[in-house]
């Protein structure tokens, strides 16, 4: 993350740090052939041709072409315009601050017999394409044109426009979808229902901690979490999970590394990197965007198998003081739609300017404030301290401090660039409960509870051997004892409890 004073300079000074570097690794996989070839006269670009499994794709003539299988740990950065062959490495080597994206394309070795398709999600400026022997990856600033260019040169189909769909939360609660959203040289296409999780979703505690943590471009390699589990004192790892401004590649990031990583002992602050103020990203509707950016973020949690209570921290770095009332009303929209869609919300930002704004806010009630503040400080304290807090604000482990930044440290032979947090959460989790619970156990292993809630409500869960817990599901309200329950043979339990008025349920 980025969190200096000088907002304004970070997608140039991303660019620039790395030309020299770049420009040494342009060289061509032994199955890939690439020519220039001049396209008229005049402004009209020098394309280069790419030639990939069986595909040829025009790109720029400035793109530089990097060979993934000959660098394996190169950086797939989408902060730069490049055309990278081959599959991201496990081990990246990524600088810690990268946000933001622009044109930059992947193109990595799939199944002969995969059947076509191809999406764009608007909202985080993202292309898949699948084909025979291929699978695509774009992304863009603004304007997809220049990709859906690339990807015809290739004759491969134009991508079709699906809105995010958190479906496990609409389901829940009933939020409506934004309006699907079309560019002239897509085609129509119906919302895409997200597939379901096979696996129950992972609790929501797995975001509690008090202690270091650290968090990284992208998410390290499962050799390299075992190392640092056994060699290091952090225990919380920040990880992004999505966003218009994500600017690294996540090989690593999947339901099962996330599900190996929680059982090891491992917390998360899951982050989402979305618009940016410093960019210049934030429309005359900023709450309008903080609403699409809550909805794709909370899709991307359940495809991940985060569970509901999860906060979600977005990612809003250090903006100019005329910024402010466009990011407060982005931040509170993201805030109220992940309540209503059951997750809670997190902001991280500068002390200087997103966490000082938010802080004098706080009693104003003019806008939702975040259950978790995430306060880029780097001043080294291993605490939550920041004078810019008033008496009361996120208080009750509400806080995490990142108190270092791009530090770069090596465990177990394995090296990874790294800002430092000190992270002091420990949010209520929905139907939590330090009550005793009577429980059910049925021939076939599964284990039901009941108990009554921190929130007075009734609360199921289930146990099933082979898949772990379920998330809890609330079934009644205003419970005032604790149920009892008697099990009736297989697959039938009775439970009572005693309701409003003393009434016998």
């Amino acid at each position: 993350m980025f969190a200096g004073q000088m907002p304004w300079s970070a997608r140039s000074w991303h660019s620039l740090a790395v030309s020299a570097a770049v420009a040494a690794l342009v060289v061509p996989a032994p199955a890939v052939h690439t020519a220039s070839v001049h396209k008229g006269a005049g402004a009209q670009p020098i394309l280069r041709q790419v030639s990939y499994r069986g595909y040829s794709f025009e790109v720029p003539g400035s793109w530089p072409v990097i060979d993934l299988t000959r660098h394996p740990r190169d950086c797939v950065r989408f902060d730069r315009h490049a055309v990278y062959l081959g599959a991201p490495g496990r081990n990246e080597s990524c600088p810690s601050r990268l946000v933001g994206t622009t044109e930059a394309i992947v193109i990595q070795p799939a199944a002969a017999r995969a059947p076509q398709s191809s999406v764009e999600n608007p909202v985080s400026r993202r292309i898949r394409v699948a084909a025979p022997r291929i699978r695509v990856t774009a992304t863009f600033d603004s304007d997809p044109t220049q990709i859906y260019q690339i990807l015809a040169s290739a004759f491969l189909p134009a991508p079709i426009i699906q809105a995010p769909n958190p479906v496990g939360a609409v389901a829940r609660h009933g939020v409506a979808k934004p309006a699907r959203r079309r560019h002239g040289a897509a085609r129509a296409g119906k919302t895409a229902r997200a597939a379901r999780m096979t696996a129950p979703a992972l609790p929501a505690q797995i975001a509690n901690y008090q202690g270091l943590g650290f968090d990284t471009c992208t998410a390290p390699s499962a050799a390299y979490m075992q190392a640092w589990m056994r060699l290091t004192r952090y225990r919380a790892l920040g990880i992004y999970i999505g966003g218009s401004d994500e600017a690294c590649a996540q090989p690593n990031l999947t339901p099962g590394w996330l599900r190996g990583e929680a059982a090891a002992g491992w917390h998360f602050l899951p982050m989402y990197v979305g618009p940016q103020a410093a960019f210049g990203e934030l429309s005359l509707t900023p709450g309008r965007q903080g609403r699409a950016a809550a909805l794709d973020a909370v899709a991307q949690a359940e495809r991940l198998g985060l569970g509901p209570g999860t906060p979600i921290y977005y990612d809003m770095e250090a903006y100019l003081p005329d910024q402010s009332g466009a990011a407060l009303r982005l931040e509170s929209a993201w805030t109220t739609t992940l309540h209503a869609l059951g997750y809670s919300s997190g902001i991280y930002s500068s002390s200087a300017s997103g966490i000082a704004d938010l802080a004098r806010q706080y009693s104003s009630h003019k806008y939702a404030m975040p259950d978790v503040i995430y306060d880029a400080l780097w001043n080294g304290g291993q605490n939550t301290k920041d004078s810019v807090y008033q008496a009361g604000e996120w208080v009750n482990h509400q806080r995490v401090h990142q108190f270092a930044g791009n530090v770069i440290q090596t465990f177990g032979g394995d090296t990874i660039n790294i800002d430092q947090d000190f992270m002091n959460v420990g949010l209520p989790m929905p139907g939590g409960t330090s009550q005793a619970s009577p429980a059910v156990i049925q021939s076939d292993g599964v284990v039901d509870v009941f108990y009554r809630g921190s929130d007075s409500k009734l609360w199921y869960v289930r146990y099933a051997p082979g898949s772990g817990w379920a998330s809890p599901v609330a079934l009644a309200g205003s419970v005032e004892s604790a149920p009892t329950t008697v099990n009736r043979g297989p697959g039938h339990v009775d439970v009572f409890y005693k309701g409003p008025g003393g009434d016998l349920w």
